[in-house]
């Protein structure tokens, strides 16, 4: 660069400029932008080095960086330089190797990035404050990318779903939530996606027992979804409505039926006052009399049955977990009557494990247990079948009577979208075809004459049942050797070793343990080592030495170990237990279930 064009870029620029000296670090020459801007005299800058602008804290920094400075490129960077009257900074900073005055020297442009810095700040302030808004507030919100891959998810939603956030995040919605395809949310999810415009609307999600108000919006980067819980509301307005259809069929037995047998009873009591009767009609009179009286008495008692149902709901029903389905018909059968003497068959033997709603389904199946009975007088069994048929469990409970006929069923058809048919056939089929909607499942009935009959209930299964298994979370973490989960009841994380194991495969899941003791804020482990084959004594020096310090400082205060039966791995655990030094306690069991009961007494 000549040194005209220097001079006139240098002197007459907005921007502060200096030169320094790339071996003494002296600056040698100022701009008056930058006299104005740091607010000292050019005598003052010139007695200084480049040192002297940076704060004591940064010094280490420019001296780590010594070799670029004195190199040939052209360097960018960001510092904090002091003013005179003591003011920081904020610069970003160009500097450019050249030769001035024969010397090795670097032109320096120093920008003034403060307000730039002032607003990442308050961006930085605002973002944490929106994210401490989106965690404390009580409604769900989570963020999907534009491959419907789950990107954040708020307490709420894990509080009003179940699923943590280390299970969602980074997954497919489709993946996390498979029983919502095909759903109303489905089909709202991709129409927003397609037309890029928001939707709101209610759905019930079967899985949690709850109604929830939903948004779908696209933003820049993805599609935002809140949920809100609205079941106490939806089932405050659907007993609004039933006793609004109450009231209607109320007033319409009385505008309707009751006036005829009113009519009746006063036109024949009129032939007595008015003297209109011969001695020998006087008898029928009477005994018409009665009929109508018989026949008021009857639509009062149905007016009365209708205005006082009241539905058998109640919120302790909505609870959702695993139960096992053998256990809920051994149950079923112990309560039935002991006189009854129909011997209830299970056709399928092994068991299942099903999560849903325990006490709605087995009110369901005891009430069609009775009804199988009821209805079977001559016979001596009644067969309670399951299958899983296209990712649904249907049970069937199966009589050997006379069978129904086609009148009634026509009419157990029409109580489902019905509820007034379906008050007229009792509270036990009620609490059927309440089990089945709970669960988004549906009631159906096959009958021969002669030959008996067989009601089914078809309930859905879902993801939750494969993810919170007995009251855990989502499994944080899982390959062939090891498999961890959270156990919420008792509070402490679960290691299922399975296999044969060796140094890197124990470091590979004692790592991943350590993850999930700072994940959920664990003090106890359940290491269950029930499935592990021979030995892994070349891991134990590095568990003690290394892995034991690493678990205690993240928190862990309780192992409770479960043996193996083979010989060498129990060896191995014992020489590691005895060989720990720390201040976690350890403690041995030949069952998992008595592991887990010690560690759930630990508060």
């Amino acid at each position: 660069m000549s040194e005209s064009k220097f001079d006139i870029l240098f002197y007459s620029g907005t921007q502060p400029m200096w030169v320094f000296d790339v071996d003494s670090l002296r600056i040698i020459e100022v701009n008056s932008a930058a006299i104005k801007r740091y607010g000292f005299t050019k005598k003052e800058f010139l007695s200084k080095t480049i040192m002297d602008l940076r704060l004591p804290e940064d010094i280490p920094l420019v001296i780590k960086v010594l070799p670029d400075i004195r190199g040939t490129k052209t360097r960018y960077r960001e510092f904090k330089h002091i003013a005179k009257n003591g003011r920081i900074l904020n610069v970003e900073i160009m500097s450019h190797p050249f030769i001035y005055k024969d010397l090795n020297a670097r032109l320096v442009v120093a920008q003034n990035i403060d307000e730039k810095k002032e607003i990442l700040g308050r961006l930085d302030f605002t973002e944490h404050k929106l994210e401490q808004i989106l965690e404390e507030t009580k409604v769900g919100f989570f963020q999907l990318d534009y491959q419907s891959h789950i990107i954040y998810w708020n307490q709420a939603s894990e509080r009003l779903i179940g699923y943590k956030r280390e299970y969602v995040k980074g997954r497919n919605l489709w993946d996390v939530f498979p029983e919502l395809k095909g759903s109303d949310f489905y089909h709202h999810y991709e129409w927003a996606l397609q037309k890029l415009e928001g939707v709101q609307f209610t759905e019930y999600f079967w899985p949690v027992q709850k109604w929830f108000s939903i948004d779908i919006y696209p933003v820049a980067d993805g599609i935002i979804v809140t949920i809100n819980d609205v079941t106490s509301k939806q089932r405050m307005e659907e007993r609004l409505l039933e006793k609004i259809e109450q009231m209607s069929e109320v007033s319409f037995l009385n505008s309707h039926y009751i006036r005829k047998p009113i009519a009746s009873l006063l036109g024949l009591t009129s032939l007595f006052n008015d003297g209109l009767l011969a001695p020998d009609e006087i008898g029928d009179t009477l005994q018409l009399i009665r009929d109508c009286a018989i026949e008021l008495d009857d639509i009062v008692k149905r007016v009365n049955t209708k205005a006082n149902y009241t539905s058998e709901l109640t919120d302790p029903e909505y609870e959702m977990g695993d139960f096992s389905l053998n256990g809920l018909l051994k149950e079923v059968a112990a309560n039935l009557p002991e006189r009854v003497s129909h011997k209830l068959v299970l056709k399928k033997k092994t068991d299942f494990i099903y999560f849903g709603n325990r006490k709605s389904i087995a009110l369901a199946v005891a009430s069609l247990v009775k009804n199988a009975i009821k209805f079977s007088p001559k016979a001596n069994r009644v067969v309670i079948d399951r299958q899983i048929i296209d990712n649904n469990l249907v049970l069937s409970v199966r009589d050997f009577g006379e069978g129904i006929d086609q009148n009634l069923i026509n009419k157990i058809f029409l109580s489902f979208s019905k509820k007034s048919v379906a008050r007229e056939l009792g509270t036990g089929f009620q609490k059927i075809t309440e089990a089945a909607s709970k669960h988004n499942g549906s009631v159906w009935v096959e009958s021969m004459p002669g030959k008996g009959t067989t009601f089914s209930m078809r309930f859905p299964l879902s993801n939750i049942s494969n993810v919170k298994v007995r009251g855990k979370h989502a499994s944080v973490f899982k390959n062939p050797g090891i498999e961890i989960d959270y156990d919420e009841t008792a509070g402490c994380i679960i290691a299922n070793w399975r296999g044969f194991h060796s140094l890197h495969s124990v470091k590979t899941g004692c790592i991943q343990l350590l993850e999930a003791l700072a994940a959920y804020s664990c003090s106890k482990i359940l290491n269950d080592n029930t499935n592990v084959l021979g030995t892994w004594d070349n891991a134990v020096d590095w568990v003690v030495s290394e892995w034991f310090p690493l678990a205690e400082a993240a928190g862990l205060k309780y192992i409770g170990w479960v043996y193996s039966p083979s010989t060498f791995s129990r060896l191995s655990a014992d020489l590691t237990i005895e060989k720990s030094t720390g201040d976690i306690t350890h403690k041995t069991f030949d069952k998992l279930e008595e592991a887990s009961d010690w560690l759930k007494t630990i508060q």
